[in-house]
């Protein structure tokens, strides 16, 4: 697939999938959110986790707020993006999520006083995105801060995507630039390169 057709692919394939999630029942996405943060915190990439990079929900994207009680109970250090200068790629802070202010792309963020985390201080990437697939593909919202952050980490990070069963789809589109994800959670399954089956133990997920 040529870059030009795959750009527009993605395209179209971002305006259903963001119209299919925003009609989802307020309280359908409630339960989803929870039964999502649940099947994380059972991956061996969690568990093993000291620091987790998370992300404060977007629109109706799946949210984190259950993510960010279990990680707390856990003893695990947050760390949450914010788009650096000059960009396009994200930097991580170190804070709680009361500290978050509203940053240029809408998306609350750390405070632009706080200090950067190093990218290879951190164990798990969780990673917001629009559709996903069963191969670890990844559609973004768009601006490519993802994109241009995921191909940076270092090799034992795991990258791991959170999304509804409705943002599932047969192949994302992709393009050279494009990094793949080791897992996606969803409500009802754990997907992740070569694992497919919604009654596997989670355990069975490649960590990276």
């Amino acid at each position: 697939m040529s870059t030009t057709s795959a750009s527009a692919e993605k395209r179209a394939l971002r305006e259903r999938l963001i119209a299919v999630r925003a009609g989802l029942p307020p309280a359908a996405r409630e339960a989803a959110s929870r039964a999502i943060a649940e099947r994380l915190a059972n991956l061996p990439a969690w568990r093993s986790a000291r620091t987790v990079a998370l992300h404060a929900p977007l629109g109706a994207e799946v949210d984190t707020a259950e993510i960010v009680r279990l990680a707390e109970g856990a003893g695990k250090r947050i760390a949450w993006p914010r788009i650096a200068s000059p960009g396009p790629a994200l930097e991580f802070v170190l804070c709680a999520a009361g500290e978050l202010v509203p940053g240029p792309a809408r998306a609350l963020e750390p405070p632009r006083a706080a200090p950067p985390l190093p990218l290879d201080a951190i164990d798990l990437f969780v990673v917001p995105g629009v559709a996903f697939d069963a191969r670890g593909g990844r559609l973004g919202r768009g601006r490519g801060h993802y994109d241009a952050t995921l191909g940076l980490l270092r090799p034992g990070a795991a990258r791991v995507g959170l999304a509804f069963d409705e943002q599932v789809v047969d192949q994302v589109p992709t393009e050279p630039h494009d990094v793949p994800l080791n897992a996606v959670v969803t409500g009802s399954r754990v997907l992740g390169p070569g694992v497919d089956r919604a009654t596997d133990p989670v355990d069975t997920v490649p960590d990276a």
